[in-house]
């Protein structure tokens, strides 16, 4: 179904989720080359304008674009856990590649696998059973993903597949030192600023097993740094002996609250994102709350935190 679909289309657009990570970026990127091979109309979107300069090593970077095409007939979306992470609203045949528990199946068209540990294991692997040849752009793309969401490999759903699908990727042209260089190494002194003002404010909950921030926008606007460094200092704060949690809520500009939740496993993070609209995994998680009882949601949230914890 998959290939008779890219087969019959004309003119297809991936789908990078919106504030993207190396794993949406990665996957779409790999198929971007893919696509160019069968000689396929290709546009590469994301709905923020703004992408994180640390993934400029990828291939076709350059070539994403916040505007959508016209006289797209078909689109593949990577890594979005819903429908709304895509940040646009089209009629058109879409093929929904992902590896959240939490995703909804809105594809016409679904390839999910919860037991990847990153959606470029989930396109890796829809290339390898259809006999699709890898070359050294794709690999170090799906390899960049694989990397970002497993934590540089020391997350807990990494396994004996992992290192295998890292194996076949390095095998194939990635290239490791290139991707730590930029995803782990390369900071921006506004990135380092905002990690002192979080550190500084953080709150303890709990008994100490949450670890609170709370991003408004003064310190963004102050530091110039994006959601995405603020988000680092969340898996550092996982390496504090007495935490089990830690939870950032994030002022946002057009209103309304956006909550990460990271987790060690005590607490199933999508289970309580998507009593709130979200979802994600069980270690790291996410929602968007736009009502006005914001405060109320954050307490419950930490709330069901502790009930989890007892």
């Amino acid at each position: 179904m998959v290939l008779e679909l890219i087969d019959s289309s004309e003119h297809i657009v991936l789908i990078a989720h919106k504030n993207p990570d190396a794993d949406t970026l990665g996957s779409a990127c790999a198929f971007y080359s893919y696509l160019l091979r069968l000689r396929k109309k290709v546009t590469l979107f994301c709905a923020s304008s703004a992408i994180n300069p640390n993934l400029a090593f990828l291939p076709w970077y350059d070539k994403v674009t916040d505007r959508f095409p016209e006289d797209a007939d078909c689109m593949i979306s990577f890594d979005c856990g819903s429908h709304s992470r895509m940040g646009i609203e089209k009629k058109l045949p879409l093929i929904n590649i992902d590896h959240h528990i939490s995703n909804d199946l809105f594809g016409s068209v679904n390839i999910i696998d919860t037991a990847a540990i990153s959606t470029t294991e989930t396109v890796y692997d829809f290339f390898v059973a259809n006999g699709v040849k890898i070359n050294g752009k794709m690999a170090l793309s799906l390899y960049a993903g694989l990397v970002d969401d497993s934590r540089c490999f020391s997350a807990p759903g990494c396994n004996a597949k992992t290192f295998a699908t890292a194996h076949a990727l390095i095998e194939a042209g990635a290239d490791h030192a290139t991707c730590i260089e930029w995803l782990y190494r390369r900071r921006s002194l506004a990135s380092l600023r905002v990690r002192g003002i979080l550190w500084k404010e953080m709150r303890l909950l709990l008994d100490g097993r949450l670890a609170f921030f709370d991003v408004r926008l003064s310190h963004m606007e102050e530091t110039g740094a994006t959601i995405s460094e603020c988000k680092k200092v969340l898996e550092e704060a996982l390496g504090m002996r007495s935490v089990q949690a830690a939870m950032m809520q994030f002022e946002h500009p057009r209103g309304g609250l956006k909550i990460s939740l990271r987790t060690d496993g005590t607490v199933n993070a999508s289970k309580i994102m998507g009593s709130f609209g979200g979802g994600g995994h069980i270690h790291r998680a996410g929602t968007r709350i736009e009502e006005e009882n914001q405060e109320s949601f954050a307490s419950e949230i930490i709330m069901m935190i502790q009930k989890e914890f007892e």
